[in-house]
């Protein structure tokens, strides 16, 4: 007993000797360090926990990415830790009354030999609001160019709702949801299949990132299908029904548009010559004044067919046109009266030897009336008229009266008939 406590003072010093001499040692071959890890993203347990509540989260100012974290151990120890070794955590159920989640970060390798850890920022914020979701019909559009004279038909979405969620004051600014689909490229005849990404707009028409905006979508595609049309022009063509008041007739039928530019698939589109218009309310019975009348074209185009111009309401505006009839005689030249075919051995011809001209009194329009060209007007004898309104079984030499035939334009006719004389003759 003597021999272990003698000289203990020296002992102890040796000892404590020994300790200074082993820390030296040990902090000179493998001293403490510190390692710097940048952009460190912190990982959100319980994310559920505000959804659950009927709330949602958006981190703010990129909260979630530690700008550095700063970790202090031996040597020997740091160099052995990369990025992937720095796990950063922060619990949502540990949510602050300012909005704020701690962040935890430890290592996964030598844990219980760091010394210590430092970060740039140790909390994550978050402006949380109250959940909302609305439900958007989709609004279907194209763009590009096809050919001359091929349009686009209606798109078909294989789906055409979509539901979005998240923070309510970014859901109520959401205006519409729109798919874009360009055809350009597209050859005329095949009808266009894909799918197109959903975009969202705010009310001033720009775009909304979703992701940035933390919105969750049911659907981010939607497929579609775009027929591709031909288009040609034909005529709008109007069938009236009844007569004007006694001395009044039609002059004309106008309608304004009077071409329609019609698309639909060539086998069904070359089928159409015309848009034809009858309706009960074009009858013009009794009336002395003009028949004006609006009509939706849309009644009236066949099936598979539709309007080529997209700015094309339908709407067509009718005039039937009525005038009053009046009376008008001129002078026609004999020489504008013709014989039709004689018999055989016969040879017949207008005489006129006593008069130049004939006096035709006509009716009609007095619109149609002013522009007559009288030197346009021709008449014919038919022979077998002549014949017959002689009791002739056979025709024979002679003078005989006979009554013109006239030619006449549309809207004007003969009020009283006209006969001039003819001579038959043999022929030698």
């Amino acid at each position: 007993m003597k021999k272990l406590t003698a000289n203990w003072v020296l002992k102890l010093v040796s000892l404590l000797f020994a300790f200074i001499v082993w820390f030296l040692v040990t902090n000179i071959n493998d001293p403490l360090q510190s390692k710097t890890f940048r952009n460190v993203t912190v990982t959100l347990e319980n994310p559920d926990y505000l959804e659950e509540r009927g709330q949602v989260g958006i981190i703010l100012d990129g909260s979630n990415t530690i700008s550095s974290v700063t970790v202090y151990a031996a040597r020997s120890i740091v160099e052995q830790l990369e990025k992937n070794n720095i796990v950063a955590t922060a619990d949502m159920q540990q949510l602050s009354p300012s909005n704020t989640v701690s962040i935890n970060v430890t290592t996964n390798k030598y844990s219980e030999k760091i010394d210590n850890i430092v970060l740039s920022s140790d909390v994550v914020k978050l402006n949380v609001e109250k959940k909302a979701t609305r439900t958007f019909r989709l609004v279907a559009t194209t763009s590009g160019e096809l050919e001359d004279g091929y349009i686009t038909g209606d798109v078909a979405l294989n789906q055409n709702m979509i539901k979005i969620s998240g923070p309510a004051s970014v859901v109520n600014n959401v205006a519409k949801a729109a798919v874009d689909i360009d055809v350009t490229g597209f050859a005329h005849a095949d009808d266009v299949s894909a799918e197109s990404d959903i975009v969202l707009y705010d009310n001033d028409n720009e775009v909304i990132d979703p992701d940035e905006s933390n919105l969750e979508m049911n659907i981010r595609k939607v497929g579609f299908k775009v027929p591709i049309l031909e288009t040609k022009k034909v005529p709008l063509k109007v069938k009236y029904s009844g007569q004007p008041a006694n001395g009044y007739a039609v002059s004309d039928v106008a309608a304004d548009p009077g071409e329609i530019l019609i698309a639909g698939k060539s086998n069904v589109l070359k089928k159409v010559d015309s848009i034809v218009v009858e309706s009960d309310d074009l009858d013009v019975t009794g009336l002395k004044d003009n028949l004006l009348y609006s009509v939706d074209l849309t009644k009236y185009i066949p099936s598979g067919i539709s309007f080529g111009d997209p700015k094309f309401n339908g709407k067509a505006m009718i005039a039937v046109n009525i005038g009053a009839i009046t009376e008008s005689t001129v002078d026609v030249s004999i020489k504008n009266i013709t014989v039709g075919e004689a018999p055989e051995g016969f040879e017949v011809k207008v005489d006129d030897n006593e008069y130049d001209t004939v006096s035709l009194t006509l009716e009609g329009l007095e619109s149609k009336l002013n522009v007559l060209n009288t030197d346009a007007l021709r008449g014919t004898v038919d022979i077998n008229k002549v014949m017959k309104n002689n009791n002739l079984t056979e025709l024979a030499e002679g003078t005989y009266s006979a009554e013109v035939e006239w030619v006449l334009p549309n809207g004007i006719k003969e009020k009283t008939p006209v006969s001039v004389y003819i001579t038959v003759k043999k022929e030698d």
